[in-house]
């Protein structure tokens, strides 16, 4: 039954297709982070990862005739501060807002750059949201910096690798290794000293559900569509260019994030997602995409994952063991980027984590 449910999702998948996406255009770029422009005035910056460990988000560039209006700001200020930069190439308007489409760090640490940058901005997002920004970010910092803590002690085994030239399973590293090891030994090193002195900015403006503005001509709405990648998923919506900005609830990195998610409801977000009257669609990481067929691919991948969660469930197996043997190989079969073999390691870690929110969502844990 596992193999026919299977079969029929991959059969789904492949019938859909997805339309080949014309490539957006660099208008400006720096070493970390390239600026395409989507729509007139309308911008994203995709950026490289923050270190190997963590990514910064995409930001969304919103030029109005009374100011700019950004959508997230990365994981580091530094980052932030250097997307500051870029916006300054393309127009000397003040920014006056920044949205938050949650509350992940990746997302919003970098707020104080703009904050700092602008007095007077006003920060959005779901009321919510704004209470777990300020309680999340502030500990992942504290966290992070403490003596002994895990990430600390991670690092200073990564410079033991690199003083002993081998790996963590005492293998001789090659020399390109050692140079990327000892690239994301300082960019960690960086990362620290400034979660150390993180000023943790809450929103000041807060809403229920919904939000809309207008501001010099351009309309933007914001929705606040529950529990899917985080507890307050909000999607930004511009209803006249028809671009919606996702957040996570649609990641492509290449891989979806699905740690510490929902997909009981996240499933139903998702087809909100792909039924959307936009053109375009910017995720939370990775490319704009121009049809919901990614979109798509995730949703029956959560479908399938819930699917076999279920059926396992109900024969009586445990955790551990339904994650020894929910693979989902032919469901990533479906996606380029997921296939490639050298996402391998991450797509077991995907299954492993996505089985655990099914595991709790179908039996009502979570």
């Amino acid at each position: 039954m596992r193999n026919v449910i299977a079969a029929i999702l991959l059969i789904t998948i492949m019938f859909v297709g997805r339309v080949e996406a014309q490539p957006s255009t660099l208008v400006a770029r720096d070493n970390g982070a390239q600026m395409l422009t989507i729509a007139k005035d309308t911008y994203v910056i995709i950026h490289a990862d923050a270190t190997d460990d963590w990514p910064h988000g995409n930001t969304g560039v919103i030029v109005t005739r009374d100011g700019v209006v950004v959508v997230d700001t990365t994981y580091l200020p530094s980052r932030a501060a250097a997307d500051i930069a870029l916006i300054a190439k393309v127009t000397k308007l003040p920014v006056r807002y920044v949205l938050n489409t949650h509350w992940h760090f990746d997302h919003n640490n970098g707020t104080s750059a703009y904050v700092n940058a602008f007095p007077g901005l006003k920060v959005v997002s779901e009321r919510a949201t704004a209470k777990y920004i300020e309680l999340n970010a502030g500990w992942w910092a504290k966290m992070s910096i403490a003596d002994n803590s895990p990430r600390r002690l991670a690092h200073a085994d990564l410079e033991k690798q690199l003083e002993t030239g081998k790996d963590a399973e005492g293998k001789v590293l090659s020399e390109t290794a050692k140079r990327e090891l000892g690239d994301n030994i300082r960019k960690q090193k960086s990362e620290f000293a400034e979660l150390a002195s993180l000023q943790v900015v809450t929103p000041d403006v807060t809403f229920d559900k919904k939000f809309a503005m207008t501001i010099g001509g351009r309309k933007i709405e914001m929705r606040d569509l529950g529990h899917a990648n985080s507890p307050n998923d909000t999607v930004i919506y511009l209803p006249d260019e028809k671009i919606l900005f996702t957040g996570d609830i649609v990641v492509e990195a290449p891989l979806p994030f699905v740690g510490a998610s929902w997909p009981v409801k996240w499933i139903p977000v998702l087809r909100q997602i792909e039924e959307w009257p936009a053109r375009q669609w910017v995720p939370g990481h990775g490319p704009v995409m121009r049809d919901a067929s990614y979109i798509r691919s995730v949703r029956l991948l959560l479908e399938a994952a819930m699917s076999e969660v279920e059926a396992y469930i109900r024969d009586g197996k445990t955790l551990a063991q339904v994650q020894d043997v929910v693979k989902l190989e032919s469901v990533r079969a479906s996606v380029a980027a997921w296939r490639d073999a050298k996402n391998d390691a991450g797509w077991r870690e995907v299954m492993r984590a996505l089985v655990e929110r099914c595991w709790r969502g179908v039996r009502g844990q979570g």
